[in-house]
């Protein structure tokens, strides 16, 4: 049975922190469902990993080495994807990073490297994005939030209240960019087996046996496990939905 509304055939999907981990599968979602993608990360050898990954799946890849955090790069990186696709349809705004210690060890630096990546990152790529999007009059922007956002845990202070920050970003945009034809949500993804959460998990048993007793489905998730959300709110399919933010954490916000 074909689906047409769910395809993404030859749309562009713009794609930050799409070098490792769930940016890197949902760069490959976006293009297992006919998306070319624009890959953007600091790190080039990671890019021409994903982008490898993208070509070998028949679609084409645009490598676009910037640090999110920085206003020109991230402008210069929507000029060349735009310049190369002719617009953006898809904005999956992902990048993001995390320093878990408890809030009284977290340092001046530790709090701005989580606020600039996950909260003012998040902005300006959104900002950028948005402006050729109000230019074409459509497009679709999934942003990453996390469970966190809704569920505390310790050590993890500032960067629950970045994701909250996401959440409540996704809200105001989606409001703001309706009238043109943009829809604004966002995913939430609970633990997913990326390499960073696999050392953290692998480090503390005890630490992990508890995790795992919370999460309703008993397992980590996968980071593949984000594409059918993903795909789906950067399809037609999602046309009537904005300012939602779905979860995909196994169940871990329903415990």
């Amino acid at each position: 049975m074909s689906l047409p509304e769910f395809s993404l055939t030859d749309k562009i999907a713009f794609v930050t922190g799409a070098g490792r981990g769930l940016g890197r599968a949902g760069a490959l979602a976006l293009a297992r469902a006919g998306a070319h993608v624009a890959l953007v990360s600091r790190t080039r050898s990671q890019l021409e990993e994903t982008a490898s990954m993208v070509e070998r799946l028949g679609r084409k890849a645009l490598i676009a080495v910037a640090d999110i955090r920085k206003t020109e790069e991230i402008e210069a990186a929507v000029r060349t994807t735009v310049e190369a696709f002719g617009r953006i349809d898809i904005l999956f705004n992902n990048a993001g990073t995390n320093v878990r210690k408890p809030v009284v060890e977290v340092t001046d630096e530790d709090w701005h490297t989580i606020i600039d990546t996950n909260v003012k990152g998040i902005f300006l790529v959104a900002r950028a994005v948005a402006r050729q999007m109000i230019a074409q009059k459509s497009g679709r922007i999934i942003n990453m939030s996390s469970m966190s956002a809704v569920s505390a845990e310790r050590d993890k202070v500032v960067y629950a209240s970045s994701k909250g920050a996401v959440s409540q970003f996704t809200k105001g945009l989606a409001l703001e960019l309706a009238p043109y034809r943009i829809t604004v949500n966002a995913i939430a993804p609970g633990y997913m087996m990326t390499p960073l959460v696999k050392g953290y998990l692998e480090a503390d048993a005890e630490r992990t046996k508890r995790i795992l007793q919370r999460i309703a489905l008993g397992r980590i998730g996968q980071p593949e496990e984000i594409g059918g959300a993903l795909v789906f709110l950067a399809s037609d399919a999602s046309r009537y939905i904005t300012g939602a933010t779905i979860a995909i954490d196994g169940g871990w916000t329903a415990s």
